[in-house]
């Protein structure tokens, strides 16, 4: 793995916003292809000691992570970790967008869309001291559909120019909104534009919150610029992660921090 915390672009030209997209896709499919496995886990090691170490991060009483997959820095023992503390939310595919489930174990987790590992909603809901559950008269224990029931929030969304409305962003748990949201992506740059896999998934949830907005990656991941389109939402801070170090980026100040 590289020691390098920015990535250079390819000098080959590229003409439009989604041909240089694409390009950066396939050059970080081919840095992850090379990069030391050993390296990739203790680079993942580095970011996630860093977010828990974020002020923000502490403060929050609600958090939203992901169920990270191969080639993304990895989340599941953080999870585990943390669900005991805080409200943790996993995202769950809902048509084109996204619903934040509460996560209480990966034995409540299914395969789903792309391989993604998801809540289960009818899985049971135990809830931390002081979180509210729907009433029931039920003698059986309140399932995340349920809790959905009672407590999802729809909140309204800027949809990109010209793009049509579709099903609404929903956000669920503790609170309607999540204090902090931890985000994944093919790449960042410094400014907090982030690269997707282009679903537009994460871009139909993020103009919806108000959340303290968290990327996280590998150094190989961070390019010098990212192209940007009118409606994507920045990162507010980036910690970006090597074998030996991680970089946390305040993307509002243009700062970093080892």
């Amino acid at each position: 793995m590289s020691g390098s915390i920015i990535g250079s672009i390819s000098d080959r030209p590229l003409q439009t916003q989604q041909a240089a997209k694409r390009r950066l896709r396939q050059i970080v499919r081919e840095r992850y292809a090379a990069a030391d496995r050993a390296g990739v886990k203790v680079a993942s090691d580095h970011v996630m000691q860093a977010l828990e170490q974020l002020p923000e991060f502490i403060a929050a009483r609600c958090v939203a992570l992901y169920w990270s997959l191969p080639g993304e820095v990895e989340t599941h023992a953080f999870a585990e970790k943390w669900r005991h503390e805080k409200q943790v939310l996993l995202p769950v595919m809902h048509g084109d967008g996204l619903l934040l489930y509460p996560f209480t174990g990966r034995e409540h987790l299914v395969q789903r869309r792309f391989g993604v590992w998801e809540p289960d909603p009818e899985a049971p809901f135990s809830a931390l001291p002081g979180t509210p559950v729907p009433d029931t008269t039920s003698e059986h224990t309140p399932n995340r559909k349920s809790l959905l029931a009672a407590h999802t929030t729809q909140v309204p969304r800027t949809n990109p120019p010209q793009a049509q409305p579709t099903e609404p962003t929903e956000l669920t748990g503790r609170d309607p909104d999540p204090d902090l949201i931890v985000v994944p992506a093919v790449g960042f740059d410094p400014q907090g534009s982030r690269l997707g896999h282009g679903k537009g998934f994460y871009d139909r949830l993020l103009p919806g919150t108000q959340a303290l907005k968290v990327g996280i990656c590998f150094d190989f991941q961070l390019f010098e610029h990212i192209p940007a389109e009118e409606h994507d939402v920045p990162m507010d801070r980036i910690i970006a992660g090597s074998r030996d170090r991680s970089v946390l980026y305040l993307c509002d100040k243009n700062d970093a921090y080892r």
